[in-house]
């Protein structure tokens, strides 16, 4: 579907490069969006870039961004740039995510502090260097791709469900302080999708498990709504 209020709107996508942001990438493109890809893989950011630019519609810009959000300097680095080149940040969705299954007994002081870097220090960082421009500008958009698992707890999944639970607090304490700035802060807690996701962690693919083009029309039909609506999703797996 496209979204004609959308249309020219620039947007940063956090952990573009694959699953939930690659799908979110290309369908800011498909509505004509100036889509800034962030990831810390520089190649397939730029072969991202190229498919959006070729199937996009209109004005349609897709620019690599090598980001690693759990660099505070970085993150606010990538917020100026954008500001710098576009004079305006509309949407930031703070996607990037990772996880490494440990039972609570064994995980180490490394990987929890990994764990908890990039899903809730990566969020807060991305929502701040936001919001700093879009209380400028007196309206914006943030949407915080959350998950199921921080109000699931799951075994052998303690730091992934805790920096998620932390996450989702986050997102409710800048949702009371920025709208009366104008920005509408959507949290997004899908369960299981067909990503590279579980592979990667380790962890069995779900069963029935959710297409990220999906949810990527959902989250983008969720951000098109009047500003005088605010959606907060939970997208779970049926069957």
């Amino acid at each position: 579907m496209i979204y004609h209020n959308l249309q020219g709107k620039v947007v940063m996508v956090t952990g573009a490069s694959s699953g939930l942001g690659e799908a979110l990438a290309h369908a800011f493109g498909r509505n004509g969006c100036k889509v800034y890809l962030g990831a810390r893989s520089e190649e397939k950011l730029q072969d991202l870039a190229k498919k959006i630019e070729l199937f996009g519609v209109g004005d349609v810009k897709a620019i690599p961004l090598k980001l690693d959000v759990t660099d505070y300097a970085q993150v606010n680095a990538a917020a100026d740039y954008m500001v710098a080149k576009e004079g305006r940040i509309d949407i930031w969705v703070n996607n990037a995510g990772g996880e490494t299954p440990a039972s609570i007994l064994d995980i180490t002081p490394q990987q929890l502090k990994d764990i908890t870097a990039v899903n809730y220090f990566g969020l807060v960082y991305g929502t701040q260097a936001a919001a700093k421009q879009m209380i400028k500008q007196k309206e914006g958009d943030i949407v915080q791709i959350l998950s199921t698992s921080a109000f699931t707890p799951r075994a052998n999944e303690l730091g992934y469900c805790s920096a998620k639970a932390a996450a989702a607090m986050a997102t409710e304490c800048s949702q009371l302080e920025l709208k009366q700035y104008g920005i509408r802060v959507i949290p997004i807690s899908p369960g299981g999708m067909a990503t590279n996701f579980a592979q990667n962690a380790g962890l069995q693919m779900p069963s029935k498990a959710m297409k990220p083009e999906d949810i990527a029309e959902i989250v983008l039909h969720a951000i098109a709504l009047p500003r005088n609506i605010k959606a907060e999703l939970r997208l779970y797996r049926q069957g």
